[in-house]
């Protein structure tokens, strides 16, 4: 029996409750309090973790009351915290001189909300579309990036000034970056000059500002680089480019390409990733290819799609079958928004994907919603 400060509380069943192939610690149990999974279960598939997290089961938890409050500070939204973040990015930009130091700060914080929940972190290239173009290009760029060097194994420390380098890649050409995100007519030969030339341009402003590390400054200037040698401003090819540059330089792209500009809509995210990886598949490594393909692929996370039902959902988790990835469904077959937004998983001839569509089709939604804020390991650190 519990003592008086404690309590149990009815727990829903997530992703990060569970690892494959260890028992589990608690019953599992429907809405109706009925058993589905006891104690020492061992759960050995991601499909069949999958069907439990769309079945809506639970397992209880027992909670000393004293503790609740501070429990709830341990707890964050990843897809607001980096919407916030890319706030506070931008806002380094509003005061001369730029403090480039405190990128760092932003690249750590990066890495440790891509860690938490690399979906929703994923998911702010697509849904997140307030601020500045120019910094948010960078900042979505970098998120890419962290997740791309991660599936690599790249060291955290080569990674986050891989990062930085993502976020001050740009400084040399932000204005003009700015306004072609408004232009609807071809560049001009100065514009044209000055993209050539911003890479290398912005190496000098950082070295100027006294940052020197090696990784930061090469991926600045060579994240236009191609190994086939197709790219500017050197067209350097082959072993003269770092894999940081080149995940750089992918995420950069990508992005780029989803994007919206002024006087149209983003490429959707399977015609920027088949682009990508038939037509631009002589500039990127097989490596960093297959790391595209499966961190990404067709559907990233933020995708709106249009399920075989009539359905119109977002994609909110990427599974072990990245054609088939988890989604929450935001308006009826008949045009009706969900309240409550139901998970599928996008397979079998109902749930399944029949087009992804520009996010644009659903307004004023709280995109937040659709991923649990993730609880803060404090432990892990000691």
């Amino acid at each position: 029996m519990n003592n008086g400060s404690e309590a149990v509380a009815k727990v829903r069943l997530e992703h990060r409750h569970i690892v494959l192939g260890q028992p589990l610690q608690f019953d599992l149990v429907d809405d109706r309090g009925r058993v589905w999974l006891k104690f020492g279960y061992v759960i050995q598939s991601q499909g069949q973790l999958d069907r439990l997290i769309d079945r809506g089961v639970f397992f209880e938890e027992i909670i000393d009351e004293t503790q609740r409050q501070q429990q709830a500070k341990e707890y964050v939204s990843v897809f607001l915290r980096v919407s916030e973040l890319a706030g506070d990015f931008e806002r380094l930009f509003a005061t001369e001189p730029v403090n480039y130091g405190a990128v760092l700060n932003i690249t750590e914080l990066i890495q440790d909300l891509c860690e938490l929940d690399g979906d929703a972190a994923l998911a702010n290239i697509q849904l997140h579309k307030s601020g500045r173009y120019s910094l948010r290009h960078s900042f979505h760029s970098a998120v890419m990036t962290e997740m791309l060097l991660r599936h690599l194994d790249r060291p955290r420390e080569v990674r986050s000034y891989a990062v930085a380098g993502a976020l001050t890649m740009n400084i040399g050409m932000l204005e003009l970056q700015d306004l072609l995100y408004q232009q609807d007519v071809p560049l001009t030969l100065e514009q044209k000059r000055a993209i050539v030339a911003h890479p290398e341009m912005a190496v000098e402003a950082l070295r100027k500002q006294g940052i020197d590390h090696s990784v930061w400054l090469e991926v600045v200037g060579h994240h236009h680089e191609m190994i086939d040698g197709s790219g500017y401003p050197r067209r350097r090819s082959g072993d003269e480019l770092s894999i940081e540059s080149q995940a750089v330089s992918l995420a950069d792209r990508f992005c780029a390409l989803v994007s919206e500009r002024k006087y149209r809509s983003g490429v959707l995210p399977s015609l920027a990733a088949q682009n990508l990886m038939s037509r631009q598949a002589s500039t990127i490594a097989p490596a960093l290819a297959t790391a595209f393909t499966q961190e990404v692929g067709s559907y990233p996370p933020g995708t709106m799609v249009v399920l075989a039902n009539g359905e119109v959902a977002v994609v909110v988790r990427r599974l072990l079958n990245l054609k088939q990835p988890m989604v929450r469904s935001l308006r009826s077959p008949s045009g009706i928004r969900y309240v409550a937004p139901p998970k599928r998983i996008a397979s079998g001839p109902v749930f399944a994907i029949k087009e992804a569509v520009d996010a644009q089709v659903i307004k004023d939604f709280d995109w937040a919603i659709l991923w649990s804020s993730v609880q803060l390991d404090e432990a892990s650190a000691e």
